[in-house]
């Protein structure tokens, strides 16, 4: 069609060309007094063009009003390289961060391996103008990656000194990982062995490799960190770098900007010490990590931090580290914690949103008051099983009193009846459940009249039914609802109990992650494997206008929000 037009195109120009030359020789002859003037024919001809050049006119009018509307109803396409500034910046802000950071994770979000991060380098390397506009603007640059004991951190190192300046005053995200290392490794393995003696000076528990100390980037002595995050494999120990990291950073820290302090330490659980970070000038416990930095700067750093997530290199649980937030994750490899500790702690931190707990708790009182946490959103105690002598799985659930606020709760049973009760004062809207007992679940589901999600985790329990809802006078009343329907894990799950729940609670999207199907066929029972017989089978509960099965289990993790994510991580 473009060739076709073009061709025509040409043609028109020539025929154009041509016409208006004979036109401006009949001219020329006309005016130079010419016998031709009195011929006849010429004067009608004359008058026959004149009369035919309006109708070209016209035609090639509505051409040009053809070209002009086919034009409009194609979009322009402009050159990356022709953008103004203003345009191209707003563009790189509106990709994607998470290319820019060098930890990929696995399901359980810990480290699976490290990859170089191409983003936003990248950007600099498309065309001049791009890299001129990149490299001006600060904000694509705060992110810094250090990868300790790892071979590509001498160029992370490098990078992000560059990336320092180019961030100018803008706030930084400092991202220390640890992905583990062989020699590390080896040296955890000799100890185990007594093929290391105490005279060997990899043996000594402070011991450090001589080359891991290439994360010491600023020119400056303060600079803005609005994020320091630390993604640790724990190998026998925690190793004394990751002081001097904690160090190095704090020390250079300005108070008011730190706005989060992560810490997930791979393997910590295994580990004997696990001691507290405290100031070198006012220490608190008896065996803790000591930091050269001034308790007074420590404090106030950690005084205006609105999110802490840890489970190791923890600030002592009297440090002003947790008042005021607004998340808190604690989970299990933490140092001990007592109950009164955690009183203590979410206290003070009244407009607390985000609280996960997995951790054991050291029995101290004998009688709690609720805490009243009025902007409560998410809680998530999805504690282990009860561990050594002296030690519980916390029983959280009784000390907190929510605000009206919808509520997300992850909770691991069995419950004491302290669920029911907590339904009761709390507006709960999301439930996520493993490890219950039908007999202990009395009374919750009388609590809520509608639950916009229910997960129900039948991994590794005993109890994999569904009776606990559809025991009578467990709905509240007739109008109980629960929205989507969650089942993770099950070994098999009954088609009856199914569709009654379905029916008795008007579910209206159900979502089954493994486990085989059970019903009633004319000649018995049927446990039935096939997928495609369950699909077909699932279908035939025609009050759920979406009912969804997957063999394999393991999809949850493509498949769900974070919240649910977040549970599954601790089972």
């Amino acid at each position: 069609m473009s060739r076709e037009l073009s061709a025509a195109g040409g043609q028109l120009r020539s025929a154009v060309d041509r016409y208006a030359r004979s036109c401006s020789s009949v001219r020329d002859a006309c005016l130079g007094g010419s016998r031709i003037n009195n011929a006849p024919e010429l004067l009608t001809n004359l008058e026959k063009e004149s009369n035919d050049v309006v109708l070209y006119a016209q035609t090639l009018e509505e051409a040009r009003t053809a070209i002009q509307l086919a034009r409009s109803s194609i979009p322009r396409v402009g050159c990356g390289n022709k953008l103004p500034v203003e345009i191209l910046t707003r563009i790189f802000d509106l990709v994607p961060s998470d290319g820019s950071c060098l930890v990929q994770r696995d399901n359980q979000r810990q480290i699976s391996s490290i990859k170089y991060p191409l983003y936003p380098d990248s950007l600099a390397h498309v065309c001049s103008y791009w890299r001129r506009v990149a490299i001006a603007h600060p904000s694509l640059w705060t992110h810094i990656d250090i990868a300790l004991d790892h071979y590509l951190n001498p160029g992370l190192f490098a990078r992000a000194k560059t990336y320092v300046i180019r961030a100018g005053h803008l706030p930084l995200e400092i991202h220390i990982s640890d992905p583990g290392s062989e020699r590390e490794t080896d040296r955890g393995f000799e100890i185990e062995d007594d093929s290391l003696t105490d005279e060997d000076s990899i043996h000594d528990p402070s011991h450090d490799w001589p080359d891991l100390h290439d994360f010491k980037i600023f020119t400056s002595d303060t600079v803005g960190i609005k994020s320091l995050e630390l993604d640790l494999t724990i190998d026998h120990r925690h190793r004394e770098v990751y002081y001097s990291v904690l160090e190095y950073f704090f020390a250079r820290c300005k108070p008011g900007l730190l706005a989060q302090y992560i810490v997930r330490c791979v393997g910590s659980q295994s580990v004997e010490f696990r001691p507290f970070i405290e100031p070198v000038d006012r220490p608190h416990s008896l065996d803790g990590a000591l930091l050269a930095v001034p308790s007074e700067h420590l404090e106030e750093l950690w005084l205006h931090i609105p999110i802490v997530r840890i489970n190791g290199l923890c600030p002592h649980w009297t440090s002003k580290a947790y008042n005021g937030l607004v998340e808190l994750y604690i989970d299990a490899g933490i140092p001990g914690i007592s109950e009164s500790q955690i009183i203590n702690v979410l206290e003070s931190s009244p407009k607390l949103q985000v609280f996960h707990f997995n951790a054991h708790v050291i029995e101290d009182l004998v009688e709690v008051d609720t805490v009243f946490l009025e902007d409560l959103r998410d809680l998530n105690l999805l504690s282990g099983e009860d561990s050594d002598s002296g030690y519980s799985r916390a029983n959280i659930l009784p000390w907190i009193d929510p605000g009206t606020a919808p509520l997300q709760l992850s909770f691991s049973g069995p419950a004491r009846g302290e669920a029911s009760d907590f339904f009761g004062r709390a507006n709960v809207t999301r439930f996520y459940l493993i490890y219950w007992q039908t007999c202990r679940l009395a009374g919750v589901f009388k609590e809520s009249s509608r639950l916009d999600i229910l997960a129900l985790n039948g991994y590794d329990s005993d109890v994999q039914d569904l009776s606990f809802l559809l025991l009578p006078g467990y709905a509240k009343t007739t109008k109980s609802q629960i929205d989507t329907l969650y089942l993770l894990w099950f070994t098999q799950f009954d088609f009856e109990e199914i569709k009654a729940v379905v029916e008795k609670y008007s579910v209206q999207k159900l979502l089954i992650y493994g486990g085989l199907l059970t019903y009633q066929a004319v000649e018995g029972r049927v446990i039935c494997e096939n997928t495609r017989n369950i699909k077909v089978k699932l279908s035939s509960i025609t009050t759920c206008p979406i009912i969804e099965y997957y063999p394999h289990a393991c999809l949850i993790h493509q498949h769900c929000d974070d919240w649910i994510a977040d549970a599954l991580i601790n089972y």
